[in-house]
């Protein structure tokens, strides 16, 4: 039978992309388990179609014996020799069934596997397209916002943004346009979905690799952040070029490039300091805003410090809640005991 299935082939190649060589297989598969379940659960059955000329046949699948004892599964050396003369006890030959009806489902069926194939196939698409996002800050609409989430879309894929995940404080409404971290692109049986953050530290080297070219281009290289979202982060930057400097780099001709970080992180923090392979210096650099006078490694081996400050620099350097001494010891390593110079 031909049910116009190489046309249709064709076409699919053409149009998606989907060889005929990949989907034929598949074809004859599902047409065995339509043929079991529309004329009996056979088991020796098998379903060909012609390469050149897209016929459709059913084979049963029959085993040559000397005597039959099962007309299904048998047949005699006699009657095989009549389909293939070289036919011997021990081995199968096939027998075509001429299968009245099965043309229509063999059509419906082939129709359902195209179509659930190009499905596949489109997902599958859909998941290296977005997959390429993983490990970025992208722009993404916000849909609606529900109790414990925001339904957002990032190209043509919606996932959500959960409220654990915001930063916090933040407000987000319904037709805002919000920059996210792309944590993860994972399969599922509906297709892939984007697992999004604007919480880890990631998504602040994400706005600064946007806003910043050097950054991006690698002559400017962010070497450690520590990050408490909402409150404050800390980046050490490091220029892979002695004729650029990092911290201007990463500010901009007038502040213009850590202000448009600044905005997208809703009023939190940020500090860009200088990285150091001396950790006294990155230690004093740590602690910014604060002024630092010395800092003494009391355990190297435990990376154990103490840092001296003016009294007036005290409360500055530890932060409000600590959370500036807290930062600056995860950012660097190291633990951090901050004492006012005239105490000692």
């Amino acid at each position: 039978m031909n049910i116009g299935l190489l046309e249709a082939l064709d076409q699919l190649e053409e149009e998606k992309g989907i060889s005929k060589e990949e989907v034929i297989p598949i074809l004859e598969k599902a047409l065995v388990s339509a043929y079991r379940k529309n004329f009996g659960n056979s088991k020796n059955v098998e379903v060909v179609i012609d390469r050149n000329t897209g016929n459709i046949k059913v084979y049963q699948l029959l085993e040559v014996v000397e005597e039959v004892e099962d007309p299904a599964t048998q047949i005699s050396l006699e009657e095989a020799k009549k389909i293939d003369p070289l036919a011997e006890v021990g081995s199968i030959v096939k027998k075509e069934l001429n299968v009245k009806n099965f043309g229509r489902i063999a059509a419906q069926t082939a129709k359902q596997v195209l179509i659930q194939r190009i499905r596949e196939l489109e997902k599958e698409k859909q998941f290296e397209k977005y997959s390429e996002l993983k490990g970025t800050v992208t722009t993404a609409e916000v849909i609606r916002v529900m109790g414990e989430w925001a339904d957002i879309r990032i190209g043509k894929l919606e996932t959500r943004l959960p409220k654990k995940e915001w930063i916090p404080g933040e407000e987000i409404k319904a037709g805002d346009l919000v920059k996210v971290y792309i944590i993860d692109v994972v399969k599922t049986t509906k297709g892939p979905k984007i697992l999004v953050s604007r919480r880890v530290p990631e998504f602040v080297i994400g706005l600064m690799k946007l806003e910043i070219p050097e950054v991006e281009n690698g002559i400017v290289e962010i070497k450690a952040i520590a990050r408490e979202p909402g409150v404050r982060t800390k980046v050490a930057v490091a220029s892979n070029d002695p004729n650029v400097d990092p911290i201007g780099a990463c500010i901009g001709e007038g502040g213009s490039r850590i202000a448009a970080i600044l905005k997208e992180l809703k009023g939190e923090k940020l500090d860009v300091l200088k990285w150091s392979d001396d950790p006294k210096q990155l230690i004093a650099n740590a602690l910014a805003p604060a002024t630092v006078i010395e800092v003494e490694i009391l355990d190297k081996e435990n990376k154990a410090a103490r840092v001296l400050v003016p009294p007036t620099q005290l409360s500055l350097a530890i932060g409000k809640g600590g959370q500036n001494a807290r930062l600056a010891a995860k950012l660097t390593g190291w633990k951090i005991d901050i004492k006012p110079i005239m105490n000692l």
